[in-house]
């Protein structure tokens, strides 16, 4: 993960929160999981795809209001993790493209959360 006194770092334009939304690769069928954190521009992800920096993915993210979306986005970093972890992969997804109604559904759940 990107620390402040890396060089490359840049501060994020949306805070990122831990709030009540699940996300679920959309070609992956399996459980839903909550979100470690998440923003109008994008969020943390745990994962046992390997993923490269700056590859696409659609993400289906579910809101507390039972409605749900799919959201493309970038993959901005990826850590890997010790083969004993839950996940061998956490993620930095960058959103591109949101539905706008889904941009603000998103949007009132930060709020909520904030």
């Amino acid at each position: 993960m990107t620390e402040a006194n890396e060089p490359g770092y840049k501060e994020r334009r949306y805070p990122r929160v831990k709030a009540n939304v699940f996300y679920k690769p959309t070609r992956i069928i399996g459980q839903r999981h909550q979100a470690p954190n998440i923003s109008l521009g994008g969020m943390r992800i745990f994962s046992n795809a390997h993923l490269k920096k700056g590859e696409t993915v659609n993400i289906e993210l579910y809101f507390p209001s039972g409605k749900k979306t799919i959201a493309l986005a970038r993959v901005a970093w990826v850590d890997a993790y010790p083969k004993d972890s839950d996940a061998i992969y956490e993620l930095g997804l960058e959103f591109i493209h949101m539905p706008s109604h889904s941009q603000e559904e998103l949007r009132v759940v930060l709020e909520r959360t904030s």
